[in-house]
């Protein structure tokens, strides 16, 4: 070998090696997101609602379809809630996916459309349970009678709107699942099962807790 092909090897190696010791600092440097906390929410949201239905009958769940590129955050709710399901064997689920374009979000505030709500309610008359990982969308009082006469089950995943209160006054929802507004306290132990992980990030609101809407 001579000198000239010599320096072009040794050229070489040190241009992969220094890909390899950079590509971490580049590609590894975005933010992994935590996945634990969102598996939690869909796991204790089933058990909830199996415990609503008596561990039998059929769960409508309607969330964001957020495209080609998954949100990992819903997936991740989204496969533990079914998986967690699917331990009852008197449940059943379908799912209903509606498309959240950011104009979509500011116009309604996150929630489902509710022209997109009824179809879906429509469709699927069969159920006992609504399950929605998004916001309960304003709906008019014609609508919110129907939806009590059908007397469903109505669980809400999202973060908390004061009108919550008076929906579950209405009976219109059964259960809003919500972020705990304050932080664990500083020197808390981590959470050792996922139950324990919900219980760190978020809280159940019902009926019979009065919740407050101030």
């Amino acid at each position: 070998m001579n000198k000239r092909t010599r320096d072009i090897l040794i050229a070489g190696l040190l241009v992969c090696a220094a890909i390899v010791w950079l590509r971490p600092i580049f590609v590894g440097s975005s933010p992994k997101i935590e996945l634990g906390t969102y598996q939690a929410l869909g796991a204790v949201t089933a058990e909830e609602t199996a415990k609503l239905m008596g561990a039998k009958g059929r769960v409508l769940v309607i969330a964001r379809d957020t495209g080609a590129d998954k949100n990992p955050s819903v997936e991740a709710e989204l496969a533990a809630f079914q998986q967690t399901l699917k331990k009852h064997g008197g449940l059943s689920q379908v799912t209903e996916r509606f498309v959240a374009t950011p104009m979509l979000m500011m116009a309604t505030g996150g929630s489902v459309p509710p022209d997109r709500l009824s179809e879906a309610l429509a469709a699927h008359t069969d159920i006992g349970a609504l399950v929605l990982f998004c916001a309960f969308p304003p709906l008019a009082d014609a609508d919110l009678d129907a939806l009590r006469k059908r007397r469903v089950k109505t669980v809400v995943v999202s973060s908390f709107r004061p009108e919550y209160a008076r929906l579950m006054e209405q009976g219109i929802l059964s259960l809003a699942i919500v972020p705990r507004p304050e932080a664990p306290p500083e020197g808390a132990p981590q959470p050792r099962t996922l139950r324990e992980l919900f219980d760190q990030d978020y809280t159940i609101l019902a009926p019979q807790d009065g919740v407050s809407g101030g």
